[in-house]
């Protein structure tokens, strides 16, 4: 467990107690990354932050009751998204595009094109990253971001978006498979550039 995973579930606990500065940090810390991950399921600003907003009222409401957890950012995760749902009509739900430039936090690239290209090729590659997800249907797009830009393992995918663990390999499958098409046509086009991340 890293050292954050440990400072995380130090405040937790701490919030679990009564303590209200424990609560802001932890409001502070999840917060930005939070509203940023709920447009990617709503765009619908309103919706995400009224949803952000219920979480953390309840979390302090019920903060007796809550058990310690192994991942506060995992818990965090799964309970906002199942806000958002609660909230939405089922026609709603995927329905409105994503567009990763009017994320109020983008998520950070350098973690992934660390691995396939060279220092020089980064804002370009960046820019025609960004393009490629843009393509993806949005489901594949919010599992591709919770594995690769959240780091969450395949089981707290399928928990976070409640589908099975395999479910949520063959999400993933699907949107790596849609990109690797996206790049060989690049490639054919005499513009391609290395792509180890997404056969990884």
């Amino acid at each position: 467990m890293g050292a954050s995973d440990q400072e995380d579930r130090l405040y937790w606990n701490r919030f679990r107690n009564g303590e209200e500065v424990a609560f802001a940090w932890i409001y502070q810390r999840f917060v930005r990354v939070l509203y940023s991950y709920g447009m990617k399921i709503n765009r619908d600003s309103t919706v995400v932050e009224d949803a952000i907003q219920d979480l953390f009222t309840d979390l302090w409401r019920t903060r007796s009751q809550l058990a310690e957890a192994k991942s506060v950012r995992f818990y965090l995760f799964r309970s906002l998204r199942r806000k958002i749902h609660r909230s939405l009509r089922p026609e709603d739900e995927y329905t409105k595009p994503f567009n990763p430039e009017a994320d109020y936090e983008q998520p950070t690239l350098d973690s992934v094109e660390a691995d396939i290209i060279s220092e020089e090729e980064i804002e370009i590659q960046t820019t025609q990253l960004k393009s490629w997800l843009t393509c993806l249907p949005a489901r594949q797009y919010e599992a591709l971001l919770l594995r690769y830009y959240q780091d969450f393992s395949y089981s707290e995918i399928a928990a976070i978006m409640n589908i099975s663990e395999q479910g949520a390999r063959n999400v993933i499958q699907k949107a790596l498979h849609t990109l690797r098409r996206l790049a060989f046509m690049v490639c054919l086009l005499g513009i391609g550039w290395g792509l180890k991340f997404f056969y990884s």
